[in-house]
This record gives C-alpha cells, sequence and structure tokens, in this order.
C-alpha cells in the first residue's frame, strides 16, 4: 500500500509475510493466494505491500533459477502484490533466526536476498529494505568475532554498492537491536555498523520496544539525526490491548523525523503480527482479518498525519 506526502515522498506499508512462512516457492505463492490476495480485497485497495520472509533454501533457489525468480515477481503482480522489503533474520523459520555475522552463511543469505529484492522492486521504486540479526546473540562477544563480522559488513557493503553499479537499485540493510544481544540499542548499532557505511547500513526500528520503553525514542531518533545513518525500515507497527502500550506515537515520531528530513531514512512501514502465527489447518479468516485490522489501523494513522493514498 501506497502513501504520499506533501513533499512527494513515497511512504510504503506492508505486512511481514512471516507470519505466514513457508519452506519452498510452491507454498510461498500458495500462501500469498491464501492470505495476502484476501487482506488486499479486505482493505479494498488494488496494491498492498508484502515483507517477504525467504527461507534460505527458497533464497538459494531464486538465485541460481532466474525462471523462478520470474516466475515470483509475475506471481506478485498477478495478484496485485509488491515487494520492497525482505525479512532477513533467515534461519529454519521466522522464530529460528539462523547463524549470526560472524558465520559466513550470514553474508551469502543477506547478499542473495538483496540480489533478489533487487529485481522484485517494482520498476518505479529505487529504494528497497533487508531488516537482519542484531549481528549476534548474546552480549559477551568476544573482539575476534566482533573484528570477523566487521569484515564481513565491510564487504557488503562493497558489494551493495556494486549491485546498485549494476541495477540502479539501492538496497539498504537494516540491523535492529533486541535486548540480551550484541546490539541492544540504537546507539549501540550506530556505533558498530552505521560508521562502516552510512548509505547502505543503518537501522530498523522496533516500534513495540520504543512504546514499550526498551529505548526511549527521542534519543534514538537524536542519535540517528546526529550520526546521518538510515531508518531502513519502521517494523513490529501495530495496535495493541489498552495494557500495553500503543505504537502510534512511535510511528507518528519516526515518520515526522523522516519526512522532515531530520533523520535520513526509508519510508518503510511493517506491520507484524507474529502472535497471529497461521494455522496449519483452519481457515485462514481469522488471521487474514486481524492483517487487514492491522493495516487499516496503520494508513489510518498514517493519513491523520497528512498522507494521502497512492495509486
Amino acid at each position: 500500500m501506497r502513501l504520499l506526502h506533501d513533499d512527494g515522498t513515497l511512504v510504503h506499508l506492508a505486512y511481514n509475510a512471516g507470519v505466514h512462512p513457508a519452506e519452498d516457492l510452491e507454498n510461498l505463492i500458495a500462501h500469498l493466494t491464501r492470505y495476502a490476495v484476501p487482506v488486499r480485497r479486505k482493505l479494498g485497495v488494488e496494491r498492498l505491500g508484502i515483507g517477504l520472509w525467504l527461507a534460505p533454501a527458497v533464497a538459494d533457489h531464486l538465485i541460481v533459477d532466474r525462471i523462478e525468480l520470474v516466475r515470483l515477481r509475475r506471481s506478485l503482480e498477478e495478484r496485485g502484490l509488491e515487494v520492497v522489503s525482505l525479512n532477513g533474520s533467515g534461519g529454519h523459520n521466522q522464530d529460528v533466526p539462523g547463524p549470526d555475522w560472524a558465520k559466513p552463511e550470514r553474508y551469502r543469505y543477506t547478499m542473495s536476498l538483496a540480489k533478489i529484492l533487487a529485481f522484485l522492486l517494482p520498476d518505479d521504486v529505487q529504494f528497497g529494505s533487508i531488516s537482519t540479526i542484531p549481528i549476534g546473540w548474546r552480549r559477551d562477544w568476544p573482539a575476534d568475532l566482533h573484528s570477523i563480522a566487521s569484515r564481513r559488513l565491510e564487504r557488503l557493503s562493497r558489494e551493495l554498492r556494486g549491485l546498485y553499479s549494476v541495477t540502479g537499485k539501492t538496497i539498504r540493510v537494516g540491523f535492529e537491536p533486541w535486548p540480551g544481544c550484541v546490539l541492544e540499542t540504537t546507539e549501540q548499532a550506530l556505533e558498530r555498523v552505521c560508521g562502516i557505511d552510512s548509505e547502505h547500513l543503518g537501522v530498523c526500528l522496533d516500534a513495540c520496544h520504543l512504546s514499550c520503553g526498551v529505548e526511549e525514542r527521542a534519543a534514538a531518533l537524536r542519535g540517528l539525526a546526529l550520526a546521518g545513518a538510515p531508518v531502513v525500515k519502521l517494523g513490529h507497527v501495530h495496535n495493541h490491548s489498552q495494557e500495553i502500550p500503543s505504537t502510534q506515537p512511535v510511528l507518528q515520531d519516526t515518520l515526522n523525523a523522516i519526512l522532515s528530513g531530520a533523520v535520513n531514512g526509508t519510508a518503510h512501514v511493517e506491520v507484524e503480527a507474529h502472535e497471529w502465527t497461521a494455522p496449519k489447518t483452519k481457515s485462514p479468516a481469522a488471521l487474514v482479518a486481524r492483517l487487514a485490522d492491522e493495516l487499516d489501523w496503520t494508513r489510518r494513522n498514517l493519513t491523520d498525519l497528512g498522507l494521502k493514498l497512492a495509486a
């Protein structure tokens, strides 16, 4: 779903399709038909954004078989769907996020996603975003692992620049801080990642974490503004029950910062509802309704900020 700001900035709104994960291309396309198309129709829009999660095996398959990659793009277009962002957690599934950035598999998977995304991006879209893990899954990372990971990120930066020179598409990789990991805060991400390449490497902000006080959002946005590092994606946006703070203030503050130019960034907003993972046997109706409700809530908040639905 596209929304347009008065200054011409295009905001892309999507939902994270990791809520109905697929381990092969056939099931991936089937799930788009089963879930994404009904969500689009329920919202009454001609085009809906999807934040795809590709299993490593699917990514490998698409890289070596160009015909299958063309098939995926055509399948998206035929269903009124578009992809400007990928979830790059990797691993066996959405909840087992795979190797850390000290492992070569992490680099290879991320570059595969970047090449796939450059091909899947609509012709009129220049920027694509990929979210990735917070480097490693522990706080006490030894210096040798950090050195290895840094070299991989430097290589990633070079390859993303090379991809731009070939395709004309800028693919940005955003590291999402997470409690208990190497990168726990936006400040740590700025220190360890964004100094390498502030054009192609940046931060994915988790709206739920910021709304719940895991990190202070004003401080996070100030740090991003001072560093000139991009907000690659604003994720985990959704309405909450009365017991949990809403992500609405985070959505408003972050988009205002990007749209005003105070913070560099790609205006990609992604709704997540992982606690509603698709059941294997039941009707898709409940998940479709939940996703449509969350997307509609986010759409209404964006239009309240002065954005208008784009064609």
